[in-house]
């Protein structure tokens, strides 16, 4: 018998399931595991080749018949969580991981807000220590308070780091079981143009991407606001910018089935934004992400809601921010100075949200007037 320790593997289950498998081959069957020491269990027997499956689940511990048929077996459980082993060679079901995929989504950003608000509070000791040392540099607060500025400095980068790691392990995973990867191209010159708020503007995004398909140059990804296109020859393609507030597990196998390639998909599946495209000839129905009419229209209002939401509360809090300033400042509207400078910043930041208000406003109007 011998024990192993993996210390976050239940945010890495694709490894840890490759690993135990790993040890099967050697001649390690797990038999035991304790989800608070992260302790594996494994007793010497004979080498296998076997595949291991982890499901979280949150009350009904047996497995269903389906899966018995296909030849999983419960190896071990451990609170809320089934270790499944299968030993055919072909399998040809496999268990489902929604419930795994919900509980570390929760995590991820239950996780990533505690980690933004407990950095926010522990930067403020490191901001007064420095006030007070700029303040008062004959008494030497800097050097008296070192150790303390460089606990905080330390468990600021551990908090950090562990949300980003829980995050990332979770996003990379959800890319993986969702299919949610990109769908890119590997010919063509490339060529990159830049789309600020584009999000904000769904309709006329999809419109000018059509647009530069029939110019001859096909969409192959996006990085926040740029574009990164292909040089191929005129076409028709068929673009569908959408916006879910929460994408479900087969959203993405389920379109690519369907001959939809995805261009885009922003980095969370709660108040998810994607990129859909799909080649059609003249002669050709022009496809249609949904063809029923009252679907789409409840998806120009899922978008509009959202987009008009986030923008009332960017001017809000940018208009909070100016009337700040200029309160707090007793000096002209343009002088050379930090708070003369953000000054002009807040004011273009205030006026574009203030423009991109209305955009959303019209582009809302006008894709339903479409729509009929």
């Amino acid at each position: 018998m011998i024990k192993k320790v993996k210390g976050l593997w239940s945010y890495n289950v694709d490894n840890t399931e490759k690993w135990l498998s790993e040890m099967a081959i050697k001649g390690w069957h797990l038999t035991h595991v304790n989800r608070w020491t992260r302790t594996f269990t494994f007793e010497k027997g004979e080498n296998k080749n076997v595949n291991y499956r982890i499901q979280f689940r949150q009350k009904n511990h047996s497995l269903p018949p389906t899966l018995q048929k296909a030849g999983w077996e419960i190896a071990v459980s451990s609170g809320k969580w089934l270790f499944l082993v299968n030993e055919e060679p072909t399998i040809r079901l496999y268990p489902s991981r929604d419930a795994y995929v919900k509980r570390n989504r929760t995590h991820a950003y239950v996780l990533s807000l505690l980690a933004t608000l407990h950095i926010s509070a522990s930067m403020l000791p490191i901001l007064l220590i420095g006030i007070l040392s700029s303040a008062m540099e004959e008494e030497n607060i800097l050097g008296h308070n070192l150790g303390i500025l460089l606990f905080f400095v330390a468990e600021i980068v551990l908090v950090a780091w562990f949300a980003i790691y829980v995050f990332r392990a979770y996003r990379r995973f959800e890319i993986q079981e969702f299919d949610a990867k990109i769908d890119s191209m590997l010919t063509g010159k490339k060529m990159r143009k830049f789309r600020g708020a584009w999000m904000y503007q769904l309709e006329e995004t999809r419109e000018w991407l059509e647009r530069l398909a029939r110019e001859g140059y096909e969409l192959e990804s996006v990085k926040a606001a740029i574009f990164t296109f292909r040089k191929t020859n005129p076409s028709n393609i068929k673009y569908e910018c959408m916006f879910e507030y929460k994408v479900h597990p087969s959203y993405f196998a389920t379109h690519k089935e369907l001959g939809w390639q995805l261009k885009f998909s922003s980095n969370m599946t709660l108040l998810n934004y994607s990129i859909w495209a799909m080649h059609y000839e003249n002669e050709e129905e022009m496809p249609q992400f949904s063809y029923d009419k009252q679907e789409q229209r409840q998806s120009i209002k899922r978008a509009f809601k959202m987009n008009l939401g986030m923008s009332i509360y960017l001017i809000f809090i940018l208009s909070f921010s100016f009337y700040t300033n200029m309160l707090s400042k007793y000096e002209p509207f343009l002088a050379w100075s930090f708070g003369g400078v953000m000054r002009v910043l807040l004011f273009v930041f205030l006026l574009f949200w203030l423009y991109k208000f209305f955009q959303i406003l019209f582009s809302y109007r006008r894709s339903l007037k479409a729509l009929k």
